[in-house]
């Protein structure tokens, strides 16, 4: 695998593996949240102010990657953040103290995120590319099976410190393993244009509209999810995590070695739809069997989305840009929080689960629409260029 994906390929896996299984852990924080006392839509208003204070600090943080070496960048984020995730185990009413430590952790976890994607997107060879990125994402994907039912018998035996103790012990964990890789160079010879060049690049745009579509998604299920099945009384957020995971996993193993020869968007555009109809099973949800038919949608969109989207935006984007459009593209998942979660935390206080839900799954159809003949007709428009 070394030959194939680089040298430092299992060394960066092992790390993001321990640092994702600290932010999935915290999945549980809603739960959390709601035994203080706290509404729906006022959890959805916090997980849109770490948003935003996230996407304030975005283009300084991507001047960082493009002149900082990743590693010292996973070093400082690493260290602030199993410091910050330890210290919510100290939190026992709703107020500031919490909130500060909140959404420190929600700026750094992005931090560490788009670093450790950034990274390995440096170290695997472009020939195996897609196949490489598609592979690292099971260091997110395994945490994602894990991280629900762990958090679940912790909570059940322990409750929610001794959660924030094991999330912190996993981060520390990562943040050890950081120390053993290679500093590599920083890449990129060609003049630095900046994070809103990069935002504004043609060929980028219609990459960024399909990455907001997925993220409403993702944002909804991963904020939600816990609540929902408490308030319909069916499932766990275990069982649904666990199907999800598993399944995007085996998607990433199986069809992985596919994704650099097929034709992309027109997976693009299916497993967009494909995460929409998760959505739809979900709103009507009775039984188990129906969010565990929602959780397969779900994972097999994701196991194919987030390897090809990656990898699209860093062939498309210069290289010496790399860093800012790494950042770009991580950020539309804070922009989709920042927009989603009071909306839907609103319509789900103000209607139902089954309202918020499906508007969401119609959201995500027209953006598969959209994408599709956007990037088929910007595709041929620059074909026709000459050279």
């Amino acid at each position: 695998m070394s030959a194939r994906f680089g040298p430092n390929f299992g060394k960066l896996f092992a790390a993001a593996l321990l640092q994702e299984m600290s932010f999935f852990l915290l999945v549980h924080v809603p739960g959390y949240f709601e035994t203080l006392g706290i509404t729906e839509a006022l959890i959805g208003l916090l997980y849109a102010a770490g948003a935003v204070l996230a996407l304030l600090f975005r283009p300084a943080f991507g001047r960082i990657l493009d002149l900082t070496n990743r590693r010292t960048v996973l070093l400082v984020a690493g260290l602030l953040n199993a410091t910050v995730v330890l210290a919510l185990a100290t939190t026992t009413v709703w107020g500031p103290y919490l909130w500060v430590l909140f959404l420190a952790q929600r700026v750094l976890q992005i931090a560490l995120f788009t670093t450790m994607l950034t990274y390995g997107a440096d170290s695997i060879p472009i020939e195996h590319r897609t196949q490489g990125l598609a592979l690292f994402g099971l260091s997110g994907l395994l945490p994602i099976a894990l991280g629900g039912v762990v958090g679940d018998l912790v909570i059940e035996a322990f409750g929610y410190p001794a959660l924030f103790v094991l999330a912190s012990a996993a981060s520390l964990g990562s943040w050890l393993l950081v120390w053993r890789l290679p500093l590599l160079p920083i890449l990129g010879h060609r003049p630095r244009r900046g994070f809103w060049s990069a935002l504004a690049q043609r060929n980028l745009l219609p990459l960024w509209w399909v990455t907001l579509a997925l993220s409403i998604g993702m944002e909804t299920i991963f904020t939600f999810t816990r609540t929902f099945v408490a308030d319909r009384g069916v499932g766990s957020t275990g069982l649904f995590f666990g199907v999800y995971g598993v399944t995007a996993a085996a998607t990433r193993i199986l069809g992985g070695r596919h994704y650099d020869r097929i034709p992309q968007r027109p997976f693009v555009t299916g497993a967009l739809l494909a995460y929409g109809s998760a959505l739809l099973l979900l709103a009507v949800a009775g039984s188990s069997g129906v969010i565990v038919a929602a959780a397969i949608a779900a994972g097999l969109s994701h196991g194919v989305l987030f390897p090809i989207l990656t990898s699209q935006v860093v062939s498309r984007a210069r290289t010496a840009e790399r860093g800012s459009a790494m950042a770009i593209f991580t950020s539309i998942f804070d922009i989709a929080l920042l927009a989603s979660a009071p909306a839907v935390g609103g319509l789900i206080d103000g209607f139902d689960y089954r309202t918020a839900f499906s508007a969401v799954a119609l959201v995500l159809g027209v953006g598969a629409v959209v994408y599709a003949i956007w990037d088929r007709r910007l595709v041929a428009s620059e074909a026709a260029i000459p050279a």
